[in-house]
């Protein structure tokens, strides 16, 4: 008998999921039991293996699949859902943050290189017809800044 099955014979609620390691069609399916009876489809799961620290993180392709009880494979635990809400709004988040900070980084340049323009030739600029373009007077020069 394999024992990593005998749980599903003592529990009614042992559910079996396909998972993969890999995201792609073909990827091999692993079997691995549950007793969560959220864990659905599509989930990210974290489960046991031998390699790192003894957890990776799969995905569930296929959830309450028909367990072969003469399978040779050992039918792991899966140790539970991983829950990426929190770290998709920090993602969105940091993304508006970046968003604003090259805004103000590109508002900077302008305003340097507008200062530096208008230092040497306030007067010539203002002359030029493109300055008036759409009605609009050409602006003042700015007060140079003080270091």
């Amino acid at each position: 008998m394999n024992y990593s099955t005998a749980v599903f014979l003592i529990n009614r609620h042992v559910r079996a999921m396909n998972v993969t390691y890999e995201d792609a069609d073909s990827a091999k399916r692993t079997v691995f039991k549950t007793l969560d009876p959220d864990i659905d489809e599509d989930d990210l799961v974290i489960v046991e293996t031998d390699t790192r620290h003894g957890f990776t993180v799969c995905k569930v392709v296929e959830s309450d699949i028909d367990l072969d009880f003469d399978t040779f494979e050992t039918i792991r635990w899966i140790v539970g859902r991983l829950d990426v809400t929190g770290h998709t709004q920090t993602l969105v988040q940091e993304k508006e943050a970046i968003k604003a900070i090259k805004s103000a980084e590109l508002r900077q340049k302008r305003e340097k290189l507008r200062n530096a323009m208008f230092a040497d030739h306030v007067e010539t600029l203002k002359a030029l017809p493109i300055a008036a373009i759409n009605g609009d007077e050409p602006e003042a020069a700015p007060e140079p800044e003080e270091d």
